[in-house]
């Protein structure tokens, strides 16, 4: 019976697609494989007498050790980015809602920047207080409006 052979060039390509895939949603898991197949390719280049089962056992064995270490550095990196210094600089700023907060979720942009915020349902207008931060969603509460007119008397007095 012939025995299946699987080269390095095999487990190059796959490194390849991997990479790719990696970069369309990154994750740390596609980097894992990606990082495993090359190995793999070089493994082969120096003993080729690996059958597919050996290739295959050692791919996975090497690919869950990878993707647990290198998943957890992806996850702490991201949330030290979350927590940068400019969204715990929103803490306590008001605004209007530019857009009506629905199902507790909305979004704004504020200074060129787009946060998700989460709070009570509220109107398009409402004055509302960023009261804590949670990566780059801003979470709101209403509060009073400094004057008796709304925004959107402030901005018919301005058209006219």
């Amino acid at each position: 019976m012939m025995e299946m052979i699987i080269g390095p060039w095999f487990w190059y390509a796959i490194a390849l697609v991997l990479v790719v895939f990696e970069g369309m949603r990154p994750s740390g898991l596609f980097a894992a494989m990606a990082i495993t197949a090359g190995i793999l390719g070089g493994l082969i280049t120096a003993y080729p007498e690996l059958t597919w089962q050996q290739q295959l056992g050692i791919y996975a064995g090497i690919t869950m050790v990878l993707s647990f270490i290198i998943t957890r550095v992806v996850a702490a990196i991201r949330k030290n980015d979350d927590d940068t210094p400019e969204s715990k600089t929103m803490i306590g700023q008001d605004f209007y809602l530019a857009s009506p907060i629905q199902n507790s979720f909305g979004e704004i942009e504020l200074d060129g920047v787009f946060w998700s915020l989460k709070g009570p349902d509220m109107k398009k207008g409402t004055y509302v207080r960023v009261v804590g931060v949670d990566g780059q969603m801003l979470a709101v509460m209403p509060i009073p409006a400094p004057s008796a007119k709304t925004q959107e008397d402030t901005t018919t007095e301005e058209a006219h």
